[in-house]
């Protein structure tokens, strides 16, 4: 009987599929679509973006925008100014026609456009609704072409070996937050001003997307790595001596640079003042930020 009722409903499903007339399944993933058109649900479009910590100050991308409400809603509860870039025309003219109707059609623009082709640069959050396979081929344009501190919040799929900041589950629903992290691979030379006067520290950094591996050495004195990462620009090394004593040095990474404080880790306080300077990349040292993708991030 169950067996009768199982072939039933499986021959009533195929039959459903077939009748579906063929022009509406080209509509829905079209031979030229890497990824099917399926609306993010509103609920999802705000803790998306809430999760992002949108502002007035943001620029919101949107890859694979469909009818755009994710764009909208960026610009009309939130202030951004918000870019859709979708490759099928239909999905570009809905979301022009929605953002005309809730008035903001002068905060977003839609670009129709292959989102590997576009030039996402000056996004501060993309938003994401594509494929898993998707957002692994996409993976290194994000880390590439965005600066560090850049917010990418995907529903429902992740990006493969580089874990997420922050996920959540809204009714079913599965949201992933990353942020960009600054280079900080290499080999730093600079000094540390504290209540003993300044100490020379040198840093080698590995680096695997916002993981840092290395070692330091600060006044002569070899010390490893306790736990270490970069967040957006801000990076946070937990330094360990040969008697486990432990330091916390945080810092702003501009380029080349790293400038910061330095606390004690037993209560908190900043005992000093520590920068430094990248003098090499480390070759034989160092993985990229996104494994087996050797780039020199335009440093010499």
């Amino acid at each position: 009987m169950v067996m009768r009722i199982f072939l039933t409903s499986l021959t009533a499903l195929l039959a459903a599929v077939i009748a579906i007339p063929q022009p509406l399944i080209a509509q829905w993933w079209g031979n030229d679509l890497d990824v099917p058109y399926v609306p993010t649900p509103q609920h999802v479009v705000d803790q998306m973006l809430g999760m992002a910590e949108v502002g007035e100050s943001d620029v919101v991308y949107d890859l694979g925008s469909g009818d755009g409400r994710i764009v909208v809603t960026a610009a009309e509860q939130y202030g951004a100014r918000a870019v859709g870039i979708d490759i099928d025309e239909t999905r570009i003219a809905e979301g022009r026609a929605n953002a005309e109707a809730a008035g903001v059609q002068d905060r977003v623009h839609f670009i129709q456009q292959d989102l590997f082709d576009a030039d996402i640069g000056e996004a501060t959050v993309v938003t994401l609704y594509l494929l898993g396979s998707v957002n692994d081929r996409l993976r290194p344009k994000l880390l590439e072409e965005l600066e560090p501190g850049t917010r990418v919040v995907s529903h429902a799929f992740d990006m493969g070996e580089w874990e997420p900041k922050e996920s959540a589950v809204v009714n079913g629903s599965t949201i992933h937050l990353w942020v960009i992290p600054a280079q900080a691979a290499g080999r730093w030379e600079g000094a540390i001003q504290g209540p003993d006067g300044q100490q020379p520290i040198s840093l080698v950094l590995d680096q695997t997307f916002q993981q840092l591996d290395g070692m330091a050495v600060i006044n002569g004195a070899h010390m490893m790595l306790d736990g270490a990462e970069v967040d957006g620009d801000r990076v946070e090394l937990e330094v360990v001596d040969g008697i486990g004593e432990k330091q916390r040095l945080e810092g702003t990474i501009n380029g080349d640079t790293i400038q910061g404080e330095v606390y004690a880790q037993a209560d908190g306080r900043v005992i000093g003042e520590w920068q430094a300077r990248r003098i090499s990349l480390a070759p034989d040292q160092l993985q990229t930020i996104d494994d087996g993708r050797e780039t020199s991030f335009g440093l010499p």
